[in-house]
């Protein structure tokens, strides 16, 4: 009986409260959450396609966090806060990556156009969604994606 006092009721009761204290958050972005890489770019203007499956550049999603990143290290990386509701994907607030200096806010759209991005602030239309694959347009491109 000391030993159930001693050791079992304080485990039990540390794990109870541990248990009561905890909750879970949720983004509600459901399955966009996660990386997702660009696999091609359709021009719409040209109706022209650019294979983008061995350039490498990834959007990956978290809360409402998106950070665009060229695995090759060719272009910076860029953080945008993002919406995803009603079949739109809206991007706003730009900045440039920088853990060592402290994240910039980003200026130039030179920066993002790597990442089929052509404005500071862009809408695209979500014209197919599933667990594995994403198809957005802007008025522009037509961004192909597939989930990591």
């Amino acid at each position: 009986m000391k030993f159930y006092r001693i050791c079992i009721l304080p485990a039990f009761i540390a794990a109870v409260m541990s248990l009561c204290s905890c909750e879970i958050e949720t983004s509600g972005n459901g399955e966009l959450e996660g990386m997702w890489h660009l696999v091609s770019v359709d021009t719409l203007a040209t109706s022209g396609v650019r294979d983008m499956t061995s350039d490498r550049i990834y959007w990956s999603f978290q809360n409402k966090l998106l950070e665009l990143d060229d695995k090759t290290g060719a272009n910076n990386s860029v953080l945008y806060r993002f919406e995803f509701s009603d079949g739109t994907l809206k991007l706003y607030d730009p900045y440039i990556y920088d853990r060592e200096n402290g994240d910039k806010p980003l200026t130039n759209i030179i920066m993002l156009s790597p990442f089929g991005v052509n404005e500071l602030e862009e809408d695209f239309t979500v014209e197919s969604f599933s667990g594995s694959k994403m198809i957005l347009r802007s008025d522009e491109l037509r961004l192909k994606f597939r989930k990591m």
